[in-house]
């Protein structure tokens, strides 16, 4: 794409764009937003890191189950998940970690406001210290957290730093999440684990459908 494209696609000018790719502008959330749902990869812009989000069969497990159903099914899929990552990987990683520690949030009883919200609870931060981590004021903060103002990249970067959550899981629709955090942890897995873990998922799915 070219600039001139690019910037039609965000609704600013060329000029503009050249900036944000100097440098010397901040992009905004709305622009991150945007190109994330054109198939840009927001991590490795901002982070450097690529992700893999390619969707799998596992994470359509849990658009298959009723509401009432979900954590149940939830709170397994991360347990085998967990294990299946565990005896592929010699190391997990920052992001692997703060990614299975929102899905087991999300299996728990407890709902949280944001993603935002769970990986502070991950960290065991109160709000005032992760506003001075993140170089906010706490009132800033609260409604960062509350999702009433959105971070921009440097913002996103920071919270990346501290607490290992990829960026595109703050841009992403609430709904999307777990499915999205799923297929992450899916493509960390050696094929030989994921066919032993597939059938058991899906067992689970069907007792739960009885």
């Amino acid at each position: 794409m070219t600039q001139e494209e690019v910037g039609l696609r965000l609704g600013i000018t060329q000029s503009q764009f050249s900036k944000i790719e100097l440098g010397k502008i901040i992009v905004s959330y709305k622009c991150l937003k945007i190109l994330m749902d054109i198939g840009w990869d927001i991590d490795y812009l901002i982070t450097g890191k690529r992700s893999s989000y390619r969707a799998s069969e596992l994470s359509t497990l849990v658009t298959k189950i009723e509401e009432k159903d979900k954590r149940v099914l939830l709170s397994a899929l991360t347990l085998l998940l967990e294990q299946g990552i565990e005896k592929s990987s010699v190391n997990i990683s920052f992001e692997t970690k703060c990614e299975i520690g929102i899905l087991k949030m999300r299996a728990g009883e407890k709902t949280a406001d944001s993603v935002l919200h769970e990986i502070r609870q991950i960290s065991g931060m109160a709000q005032i210290p992760m506003s001075e981590k993140l170089g906010v004021n706490i009132k800033k903060y609260r409604m960062l957290e509350k999702e009433k103002v959105n971070p921009d990249a440097e913002l996103l970067i920071r919270i990346y730093e501290v607490t290992g959550c990829r960026p595109s899981l703050l841009l992403e629709a609430a709904g999307a999440v777990e499915s999205k955090i799923i297929d992450d942890l899916w493509d960390q897995i050696i094929p030989e684990i994921q066919g032993k873990i597939l059938p058991l998922a899906k067992q689970t799915l069907g007792f739960l459908e009885m």
